[in-house]
């Protein structure tokens, strides 16, 4: 039997969806908090203001990765990890770890039930965007000698392969050698 949508609501606003007089999907978590660092995040989250009459409110994590040039965003990679899951999550925060520096993120906090499979709406949810902080840039891979004097050498060199960040400077590290 298909069910019959008596009211319904948006993803802004947490209002009950009521299907054939039952009450249906949970509304949207609230009040997220996010906590970041240059390659992890950890959210946490308060209870829908309505849980859909049911006691079986779990939570799902959406991961999408925006900017970099590649217009718009898109779906995180599998490489990003989830603890203690990215789906069915029963309580109210998760560590997520994994992530690329200096990257800006969304994040869509679902609230879904035993009903929401049955709904012929998308789950209600929130979402938070994060930029993880710079870190440390990867080493340069390859330095060119450009020119070379009894006093003096000129060095060339590509930016690293994974900048992290803007990278306000270069620190030359070199030794004597010993004969």
């Amino acid at each position: 039997m298909k069910p019959t949508v008596l009211a319904a609501s948006s993803q802004r606003s947490p209002k009950l969806v009521v299907v054939s007089g039952r009450v249906a999907v949970p509304s949207a978590p609230q009040n997220v908090i996010s906590i970041v660092n240059e390659t992890s995040l950890r959210l946490e989250w308060s209870q829908p203001q309505a849980a859909g009459g049911r006691e079986d409110v779990v939570y799902n994590i959406i991961c999408k990765s925006c900017g970099s040039g590649r217009g718009g965003c898109t779906r995180c990679g599998d490489n990003v990890q989830f603890v203690p899951r990215q789906l069915g999550l029963t309580d109210t925060s998760v560590h997520i770890s994994d992530l690329l520096a200096h990257t800006q993120y969304t994040f869509e906090i679902q609230a879904v039930n035993g009903v929401s499979d049955q709904s012929p709406y998308s789950p209600q949810y929130t979402f938070v965007n994060i930029t993880t902080n710079q870190a440390s840039p990867s080493a340069v891979s390859i330095i060119h000698q450009v020119s070379r004097t009894p006093n003096s050498i000129t060095l060339s060199w590509s930016q690293p392969n994974q900048p992290n960040g803007v990278i306000l400077d270069y620190e030359l590290q070199y030794y004597e050698k010993v004969l």
